[in-house]
């Protein structure tokens, strides 16, 4: 919760000018897959135009908005963050304000980009999902639910005055839901100039993607990011509607529950620790009340000589040792057993004897398997000064699992495995730094897969991740170790090449790419052709930063998608 905003927030700022029109927003919106873009005019932000903005718009004026200046119909004032802000206060704004996007700008500067709900849930709450809750512990059981005979104006009607962002079509009484009308749908059929008396069950987002209520709501955040959708229905053992969980649901059970309850335990340790320091005066009451708080813990006592004089079970199971082995022995010998070289302790008890305690870590292999521990030797004073030492040990191996799969999900894109934003970020940064330094050349590729919506609405879902997992495993296999490869997002993909010798070497090695789309993606045994439009910048004649050459690169693959897509594998377009 100490991370900051400007750590954590998207960057790919999409802004438009007060003139252009309601509709070419919403093509933006759709064409982006974003649910906002924001309004700028002099390098300041008049508000913000959201898919709940479109939702209110149909519900009053049907699709005649589609033509009117975006000034007119946006939501002026956008709410603005400072990059310095932490998480925890976005989150309370976000709660406040009953809103999901955050425009982030120092005081009276420009804005930098938007902070949305999607981007704390990707950053915080694993652990708490992981260890605390539950599907029913956080979902909303008040689901707005509408037959499927229900017009759609007259759903929107609903969404915007109830101001939430789907219903559930199904059976009042509770039958299984059929399917749910969102935001973005609305958008789209608005965009499309549905008619708006149509029923809902002809324009509904169908199948429904649900979670029976006993299942982690790990799972459900799990879910939202893979799908890249923004609730998930639950559903009881019979399969009847029985919740929804939202991103705001997700977000709520991080603040109200998460925090308040790590506050609480840290509240209430703190007491404890406070009364037994002023009780304990002999290692045996100190060691009693241990075991009865710590039963994770494994500890060893020893006396004045370091002699071992008590050996715990739980200290057994994480050292591999037994009592009988050790009881009666110096301390040395135990650390002999965990492959620790003597050396390393002579310092580590020189450090007690000192300081009164000493911190380290070590693994050590159980059964093939590298287990990591904490350790803390202290020295134990009773009212008649030194009476021993205790070596306190904790198994953190799952801590440290779980703390690299965080890690990784912090850098890496959950579908794919390749790097995404924060780590190409970074990887740019690093890969321009040093060509600066050598006089070499990188060359940046933008690369957009071409008709892949034909892919999700004909094939579904499930075939368009397939081809997108598929195609990132192709283009991984075609570059250097020096190489990196990155999803930015929906079907886009970025290649940075550094290291170059000359800057026609750029288009040799982004048509090298070509081979990842020579042959079709299998999806369950339906071969699906895969084309790309490809941009090429090359560093520095194209800028010597990475937002000058991700902007020259992304208006090349733009200049290639225009030049068509029938006839080639890929079209490349190299900046000029």
């Amino acid at each position: 919760m100490q991370k900051v905003v400007g750590e954590i927030f998207s960057r790919g700022l999409v802004a438009v000018p007060p003139g252009m029109e309601a509709g070419e927003a919403v093509a933006l919106m759709r064409d982006r897959r974003i649910s906002c873009v924001v309004v700028v005019d002099g390098g300041r932000a008049l508000g913000i135009f959201t898919e709940r903005d479109v939702v209110r718009l149909v519900a009053g004026r049907g699709n005649e908005f589609l033509h009117e200046p975006i000034v007119e119909v946006m939501s002026p004032g956008a709410v603005q963050v400072r990059p310095q802000a932490t998480i925890h206060e976005a989150f309370a704004l976000l709660l406040e304000r009953h809103i999901r996007h955050l425009v982030v700008a120092e005081a009276g500067g420009p804005p930098l980009g938007v902070l949305t709900q999607s981007d704390l849930v990707d950053q915080l709450g694993y652990e708490f999902f992981i260890k605390v809750q539950t599907v029913a512990q956080i979902m909303s059981r008040a689901v707005l639910v509408v037959d499927g005979s229900t017009p759609l104006r007259r759903a929107s009607q609903i969404l915007a005055e109830r101001q939430v962002s789907f219903l559930v079509v199904g059976e009042a009484c509770g039958g299984p839901p059929l399917g749910v009308l969102t935001e973005r749908d609305v958008a789209r059929l608005a965009l499309e100039a549905a008619d708006l008396e149509i029923p809902v069950a002809g324009v509904m987002s169908s199948p429904v993607a649900t979670l029976h209520q006993d299942s982690p709501a790990y799972a459900a955040a799990e879910m939202m990011r893979e799908r890249h959708i923004r609730r998930v229905v639950v559903v009881d053992e019979c399969g009847r509607l029985a919740g929804v969980v939202t991103q705001s649901d997700l977000v709520r059970g991080l603040e109200s529950k998460y925090i308040e309850t790590l506050k609480q335990i840290i509240r209430d340790q703190g007491l404890e620790l406070e009364r037994t320091s002023r009780e304990l005066s002999e290692k045996t009451l100190y060691l009693d009340n241990l075991l009865s708080t710590a039963m994770d813990m494994g500890i060893v006592a020893t006396d004045t000589e370091f002699n071992v004089v008590y050996h715990s079970a739980s200290a057994g199971r994480i050292l591999g040792s037994r009592s009988s082995d050790v009881l009666g022995k110096r301390l040395d010998r135990v650390h002999e057993g965990i492959a620790l070289d003597a050396e390393r302790f002579a310092r580590a008890m020189e450090e007690v004897r000192h300081h009164g305690s000493h911190e380290f870590c070590f693994t050590r292999r159980q059964g093939g398997v590298a287990r990591h521990v904490n350790a803390r030797v202290s020295a134990v004073r009773g009212q008649g000064g030194l009476v021993g030492y205790v070596l306190m040990v904790q198994d953190v191996t799952e801590k440290r699992q779980a703390e690299e799969t965080i890690r990784f999900l912090a850098y890496h894109d959950t579908l794919t495995g390749l790097a995404n934003r924060v780590l190409f970020a970074e990887r740019l940064d690093m890969d321009l730094a040093r060509c600066r330094r050598h006089g070499l050349f990188l060359a940046l590729v933008v690369l957009d897969l071409d008709r892949f919506k034909e892919v999700n609405d004909h094939l579904g879902h499930h075939a368009g991740d397939q081809v997108l997992h598929d195609v990132a495993h192709r283009l991984q296999g075609l570059l250097r170790q020096t190489d990196t490869v990155a999803r930015m997002g929906g079907d886009e993909f970025t290649v940075i090449l550094p290291d170059l010798k000359a800057p026609e070497d750029a288009l040799a090695a982004a048509e090298k790419l070509l081979q990842a789309f020579a042959r079709p993606v299998l999806v369950e045994d339906t071969p699906v052709e895969v084309r790309a439009s490809m941009g090429v910048a090359v560093y520095p004649g194209h800028g010597e930063d990475g937002e000058n050459l991700l902007r020259h690169a992304d208006r090349a693959m733009y200049r290639a998608k225009r030049l068509g897509r029938d006839n080639h594998l890929a079209n490349i377009v190299l900046e000029d």
